[in-house]
């Protein structure tokens, strides 16, 4: 039995939640009554990417050491990326809640064993968790931290960026390489997204309690504190607009928009963000410029429909993606499996004949385990979101273990 999931996201919990350790733990249901069902002897959880997020630390902030960072420079106190990358991993994985999470797995590990069913961790990395791979100590500190067989293999060995499991003729990587916010080419050097996450969204709670006092309203602070589960990032603005109609004043609604604004324009100016401008033709750094500033000149309902909004959905295709994938080109893989959109889906390629048998194409997406929040499709007035947290798993089994049955995939919402 093939077990995929992805988009975890195990924070130091500096900016936003993690999510609660239950989740693990139904999990583990899950599995043991699936591996039990299909009579597996053998059970492979592949963590496709972003797992542990290295990103979304308000640690980055003490300085103006970044994940692109040349690993020349140094802060005040003589730490460099490599530094900051390992304390970041040490905070994430001493947190009591992370421990919790993983606690389960092992628990069920040692069930399986128990019931003579060997399993298997394997990791695979995306783009908040792509500096993982970089040094041998945060490689091993993740290793053991999942309980991944003999972690002291990763001092020599770097995780995975996609996999295939002829087995199950499935083929997987986390998708981030066809997000041009998120990738630029080097899966070992930082993206756009990086620059986002930790210059903008992690920077602007802060940036309003310090402006506000957090005294002055703590429900704002607590609710702009959830930005980065927004989806689509682009509707931010809208986010912000929405959560300062519930402040406490027009004085702070206005505040909090100035804040986000100056944040905006000093990201532009960022070297690192200024080096994607492409001169002569509208690029994506123009998108973000005219689609993440909170302007008078326009209304919500032009907002939605800026150059950003365009270019975001022009971003990647996953399914084309994942239809043209060498392996399925080639009838070598059945199953395409990304992670990274945070949109779980399952959806039908194409059929094929070959020499005894029949392929039923079909691209899945791992979806997330995180708060979702999204926008409401009525109501532009007020531009409200709905919360919910969710949770998606996909299983691959093997002949002998559902016979007809190729795959089951779970899906839940706690909202």
């Amino acid at each position: 039995m093939l077990v995929i999931a992805s988009d975890i996201h195990l924070t130091d919990d500096s900016s936003g939640k993690t999510i609660n350790p239950g989740a693990f733990r139904k999990f583990a249901i899950y599995l043991k009554d699936m591996v039990q069902t299909a009579k597996a002897k053998e059970v492979e959880i592949v963590l496709l990417g972003d797992i542990i997020d290295l990103i979304r630390s308000d640690y980055w902030l003490r300085s103006n050491i970044r994940p692109w960072s040349k690993s020349s420079d140094k802060d005040g106190e003589g730490q460099g990326i490599k530094d900051y990358t390992v304390k970041i991993l040490d905070k994430i994985s001493k947190k009591a809640d992370n421990k919790k999470s993983m606690t389960y797995i092992e628990e069920f590990r040692e069930e399986m064993k128990s019931e003579e069913v060997s399993t298997k961790i394997t990791y695979i990395v995306g783009n908040h968790d792509w500096l993982i791979n970089r040094y041998p100590e945060s490689r091993k500190k993740v290793a053991k931290f999942l309980g991944i067989h003999n972690p002291n293999q990763y001092k020599n060995k770097i995780f995975a960026t996609e996999g295939y499991w002829e087995d199950y003729r499935v083929f997987a990587r986390h998708g981030d390489i066809y997000d041009p916010f998120n990738f630029d080419g080097d899966r070992d050097a930082s993206s756009l997204g990086d620059a986002i996450v930790i210059d903008l969204i992690n920077r602007f709670p802060q940036a309003v309690e310090a402006a506000i006092g957090k005294a002055s309203d703590p429900d704002l602070i607590a609710e702009l504190r959830e930005i980065d589960n927004i989806r689509p990032l682009i509707d931010i603005p809208l986010w912000i607009h929405g959560a300062c109609r519930r402040a406490k004043s027009p004085e702070t609604e206005k505040q909090v928009k100035e804040v986000w604004n100056s944040l905006v324009d000093a990201f532009l100016k960022n070297k690192f963000v200024k080096k994607h401008d492409k001169p002569w033709r509208m690029d994506v750094v123009d998108a973000l410029q005219l689609g993440l500033k909170i302007s008078k000149l326009f209304s919500l309902k032009d907002m939605v429909n800026l150059p950003l909004k365009k270019f975001y959905k022009k971003r990647g295709d996953y399914v084309s993606k994942a239809f043209h994938e060498e392996y399925v080109r080639r009838n070598m893989a059945e199953f395409v499996v990304y992670g990274h959109t945070h949109h779980h889906q399952v959806v039908p390629l194409d059929q094929v004949s070959v020499p005894g048998e029949i392929l039923q194409k079909t691209y899945f997406n791992t979806g997330t385990w995180r708060k979702v929040h999204q926008n409401t499709l009525f109501d532009e007035e007020n531009q409200e979101f709905l919360s919910r947290d969710v949770m998606t798993f996909i299983a691959f089994y093997l002949e002998e273990e559902r016979q007809d049955r190729r795959f089951e995939v779970w899906n839940g919402a706690l909202g």
